[in-house]
């Protein structure tokens, strides 16, 4: 099957999907209603908070939009996101730098260097993931109008991963990456 077909017979399934489960038939019956056990959730820890929600700006808009440009103009303001928290980690390392000459603490000055020098091999090493990542996934699709849709998405979700990462990582201790 052709890709082209394969992506409007993919696309025609989800719209279709989507309709039933907004417009249930009468014929359809709701399942039994049945009282389930309630689960305790884990407390969160003051030092990581529960990610924050994401609500799909592109398809909140589904009727004005053009898909396209608006997950590539998403993403982009996604990667804005993730660059400006990653150069505040570098300045809060900078920062403790700066203080450990002032005190002469060697130690400090050695673990901090360290600490930098690893963020910028694993941030480079996950931006060539994320890359490598989010093409297989749109790879499936070559050819196809919903390719840069399903990469770009890709990115986004994958980029704020690494946002919420990031801020696990390094927003310790009180620290405020903001």
């Amino acid at each position: 099957m052709p890709v082209r077909t394969r992506t409007l017979t993919v696309l025609l399934l989800l719209s279709a999907t989507s309709l039933v489960a907004q417009n249930p038939t009468p014929a359809q019956n709701p399942p039994p209603k049945t009282t389930a056990p309630k689960t305790v959730q884990p407390p969160t820890s003051p030092a990581q908070p529960p990610a924050p929600e994401y609500t799909d700006p592109c398809a909140a808009h589904a009727m004005t939009v053009d898909f396209d440009t608006c997950y590539a103009y998403q993403f982009k303001l996604t990667d804005q996101d993730l660059n400006h928290l990653y150069r505040n980690v570098l300045l809060a390392f900078q920062s403790d730098i700066a203080d450990a000459y002032k005190r002469n603490d060697q130690s400090q000055l050695s673990y901090d260097a360290t600490a930098i020098a690893n963020l910028k091999t694993a941030q480079a090493a996950w931006v060539k993931y994320r890359d490598l990542h989010c093409t297989a996934a749109g790879q499936q699709l070559q050819g196809g109008s919903i390719q840069p849709i399903v990469v770009n998405k890709c990115m986004i979700l994958v980029t704020r991963h690494r946002i919420d990462e990031i801020r696990a990582a390094y927003e310790i201790g009180g620290r405020n990456l903001e």
